[in-house]
């Protein structure tokens, strides 16, 4: 298998692992095996072979998997042990069994589901324009009549190869015509997205079956060929880590995951994965009164609701074929649509801000506000197309600024000009906007200060006497002053930026690396290697890591607005929180051993934040949206259109 001969073989001898991480493979491997009827796992045979799946980073942020096979449990402990090693492994888990969340049901001639919410409503506004939505699933057949013009060229993951437009087992051209099936051409169904396009990617085959290491491996490429809404109408009952890693990739590059919360209700409520992960969006099935159908599964970890029980779409039996299901199966793509509405009417959103969308405006079912049924409710498309999160209002853009003094421009940023064609002695090391969005300062090591825009020029530190160099640069709340940090603590005030104190005289464990002002202007935080927090003026200690060992030192930190709290992260990505939310991180960046100026920034409400790889790459998480990335040179700093 991929990875194993180049990798296995030579890692095996003489390594440690045996003993009680041996019995920890062997219970993750048990729990791997599907259920047998009374609900118990069969036995298993620890001689027997196992395939152990790892999500790698590589250099450039994207992520690979690598599979590797082990004749015995003992032997995969020791591969485990090893892959865990190795910083560029996000995550490992024994290969499991994944199957179709569907139930045969009885057959209905109409399409209830569109008339019991509002998607045609929705379709005066958008019917969901050239959206990507990713099936992940049993193929997607390519030529029925009703999905003309909607299943692009995809991937094959069963017969390597091919390009996904092949269906044996039918179901994932039923999840494909529930979103896409083209409306008003005479054939067939109307889709409840009719100009969504389908992006198909065959990980099972024609009985339904497949391994969760291939499902990873497609909502990857899924979201590295840009879907924005990737469909899983499967599962299984045994938690697999690379699933996580998978979908958080998936986030990352602004796309939501839609999984089946599973059909299991009836039989034991098991939670089904990766539905139970909270980075996807668990989808259970709701009947034609509106009720929880009784085999949806229910838990904290169901998010939404949609029609799922009598469904009619296209099958994937011939090019006219038509069948009905039920299942959560069937109510995932319903809830995909809803999300690809959103998208092509909001294209600029970010995954965070779809699915505030998509959750803020479903329509409340059961008991008062979420619950363990519904979750947020039945999905409203009509709602959800005009409904604008308040964090959409924010992170409109952002400004990479480079050593070399070049600034790159996203989103509603305008380049204003940059420094790196003008006279410096020092790199640039650090930037501030002002409050209009319309100019910015960049700093050099050396204290030396170039204005663009409205940025007003206050003056700097070039040509004066620095006890260390200069590491970071914040503006004041209106706009006009600005902050320098040394290394070693000293503020620098320019213009009107107050002085509130300095860690210039102290002696520290570490150096000082960055620092955020607070949003009264009275006071700010500076952040050192160590993690160690200094906070001055109305300022206030939340906590800090300068008692923690870390696996590799702090970066960067920052603050929102109207947040009580800060972020700080390392070096290799990690995330850590203090009174604000954690939202998710990127650990392994491939950060280079001199990389302290990689840079976390906060939308004003803390509902999302941005992380700055040293090579320009730009990671969101929460509400904060992806507006692209041009990596080159070295990127010191990450400045925020102001919201």
């Amino acid at each position: 298998m991929q990875g194993g001969n180049r990798r296995a073989g030579r890692w095996l001898d003489g390594l440690p692992g045996r003993g009680v991480l041996a019995t920890a493979i062997v219970a993750a491997a048990v729990a791997a095996l599907p259920a047998r009827a009374h609900g118990a796992p069969e036995p298993l045979d620890p001689s027997a072979p196992v395939t152990l799946v790892a999500v790698e980073r590589r250099a450039d942020g994207s992520l690979d998997v690598d599979r590797y096979r082990a004749d015995d449990l003992e032997q995969a402990a020791a591969i485990d042990t090893v892959l865990r090693s190795h910083d560029e492994t996000l995550s490992v888990g024994v290969d499991v069994p994944v199957t179709l969340q569907a139930t045969a049901d009885p057959m209905s001639a109409d399409q209830w589901a569109l008339t019991a919410t509002t998607f045609t409503s929705a379709w005066s506004a958008t019917q969901g324009g050239s959206v990507k939505v990713a099936v992940i699933d049993t193929g997607v057949r390519g030529d029925h009549e009703d999905l003309q013009g909607a299943v692009l060229s995809g991937r094959d993951y069963v017969q390597p190869g091919g390009d996904g437009r092949v269906d044996p087992g039918g179901h994932g051209t039923h999840v494909a015509g529930i979103v896409a099936a083209r409306v008003n051409n005479g054939r067939g169904i109307a889709g409840a997205a009719p100009k969504a396009r389908i992006l198909p990617v065959r990980v099972l085959d024609g009985n339904g079956a497949g391994h969760a290491s291939n499902v990873v491996d497609g909502i990857i490429w899924a979201a590295d060929q840009g879907a924005r809404v990737i469909n899983l109408s499967l599962g299984t009952g045994s938690p697999f880590e690379p699933f996580r890693t998978a979908i958080q990739y998936a986030r990352s590059k602004g796309a939501v995951v839609v999984v089946a919360a599973g059909n299991s209700a009836l039989t034991g409520n098991q939670p089904v994965y990766p539905a139970a992960y909270p980075e996807a969006i668990a989808v259970g099935a709701v009947d034609r009164q509106l009720r929880r159908a009784p085999y949806s599964n229910y838990g904290s970890y169901v998010d939404l609701a949609a029609p799922g029980d009598a469904i009619v779409s296209t099958y994937g039996s011939g090019p006219k074929a038509y069948a009905w299901a039920s299942g959560t199966s069937m109510a995932t793509p319903y809830a995909a649509a809803a999300f690809a509405l959103v998208a092509a009417k909001h294209p600029d959103y970010s995954a965070g801000q779809l699915r505030a969308a998509v959750e803020g405006s479903a329509r409340d079912l059961g008991s008062a506000g979420p619950d363990t049924s519904f979750g947020h409710g039945l999905v409203d498309p009509a709602r959800a197309v005009w409904t604008v999160p308040d964090s959409a209002k924010q992170g409109a853009g952002y400004w990479v600024v480079e050593a070399d003094g070049r600034v790159r421009a996203f989103g509603g940023a305008k380049h204003l000009g940059g420094a790196s064609n003008l006279a410096k002695t020092a790199p640039v090391v650090a930037g501030a906007p002002t409050a209009t969005g319309k100019g910015y300062w960049l700093t050099t090591a050396d204290g030396a200060v170039f204005s663009f825009g409205d940025a007003k020029f206050s003056g700097s530190m070039y040509g004066k006497r620095l006890n260390a160099p200069i590491v970071g640069m914040a503006p004041t709340p209106d706009g006009k002053g600005y902050y320098l940090l040394g290394a070693d603590g000293g503020i620098f005030t320019f213009g009107k930026a107050k002085f509130h104190g300095s860690t210039g005289n102290l002696r520290l464990n570490a150096p000082v690396i960055d620092m955020a002002v607070t949003s009264t202007g009275k006071g700010y935080w500076l952040v050192a290697r160590d993690g160690g927090i200094f906070t001055f003026g109305d300022a206030r200690f939340y906590g800090s890591t300068g008692n923690l060992r870390l696996a590799q030192p702090v970066v960067s930190m920052a603050s929102a607005a109207n947040a009580k709290g800060y972020w700080l992260i390392a070096r290799d990505g990690g995330v850590f929180t203090f009174k604000v939310p954690f939202l998710g991180s990127i650990p392994s960046l491939g950060m280079t051993a001199t990389a302290n100026n990689v840079r976390v920034r906060a939308l004003p409400d803390g509902s999302g934040y941005y992380v700055l790889a040293t090579n320009g790459s730009v990671y969101t998480f929460g509400y904060a949206r992806y507006h692209g990335a041009a990596p080159a040179g070295l990127a010191v700093d990450l400045m925020l259109v102001p919201g």
